[in-house]
Protein backbone atom coordinates (compact mmCIF):
# COMPACT_ATOMS: atom_id res chain seq x y z
CA UNK A 1 0.00 0.00 0.00
CA UNK A 2 2.88 2.37 0.80
CA UNK A 3 4.42 1.86 -2.65
CA UNK A 4 1.08 2.43 -4.37
CA UNK A 5 0.34 5.64 -2.46
CA UNK A 6 3.87 7.01 -2.90
CA UNK A 7 3.79 6.33 -6.65
CA UNK A 8 0.42 8.04 -6.94
CA UNK A 9 1.60 11.13 -5.05
CA UNK A 10 4.77 11.36 -7.16
CA UNK A 11 2.81 11.08 -10.41
CA UNK A 12 0.27 13.64 -9.25
CA UNK A 13 2.70 16.17 -7.78
CA UNK A 14 5.64 15.79 -10.20
CA UNK A 15 4.24 14.59 -13.55
CA UNK A 16 6.99 16.15 -15.70
CA UNK A 17 9.88 14.84 -13.60
CA UNK A 18 8.38 11.38 -13.16
CA UNK A 19 7.34 11.14 -16.81
CA UNK A 20 10.96 11.32 -17.95
CA UNK A 21 11.72 8.04 -16.18
CA UNK A 22 8.36 6.23 -16.05
CA UNK A 23 6.46 6.44 -19.32
CA UNK A 24 4.03 3.65 -18.36
CA UNK A 25 1.19 4.32 -15.92
CA UNK A 26 2.90 2.36 -13.15
CA UNK A 27 6.22 2.50 -11.29
CA UNK A 28 6.98 -1.01 -10.21
CA UNK A 29 7.08 -4.42 -11.74
CA UNK A 30 7.55 -7.90 -10.33
CA UNK A 31 11.05 -8.09 -11.79
CA UNK A 32 12.61 -5.02 -10.16
CA UNK A 33 14.24 -4.81 -6.73
CA UNK A 34 16.04 -1.99 -4.94
CA UNK A 35 17.76 -2.14 -1.57
CA UNK A 36 20.26 -0.15 0.41
CA UNK A 37 23.12 -1.33 2.59
CA UNK A 38 25.36 0.38 5.05
CA UNK A 39 29.05 0.96 4.44
CA UNK A 40 29.84 -1.76 6.99
CA UNK A 41 27.96 -4.47 5.08
CA UNK A 42 28.75 -3.29 1.54
CA UNK A 43 31.66 -5.68 1.09
CA UNK A 44 29.51 -8.60 2.28
CA UNK A 45 26.79 -7.77 -0.24
CA UNK A 46 29.33 -7.36 -3.04
CA UNK A 47 30.86 -10.74 -2.23
CA UNK A 48 27.42 -12.37 -2.13
CA UNK A 49 26.49 -10.94 -5.54
CA UNK A 50 29.86 -11.93 -7.00
CA UNK A 51 29.41 -15.54 -5.88
CA UNK A 52 25.87 -16.01 -7.19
Amino acid sequence: MLKTKTAGFAQRDYPTEVGRFYWKPYFGSRSYFVATVSEQSLSLVQEYIKNQ
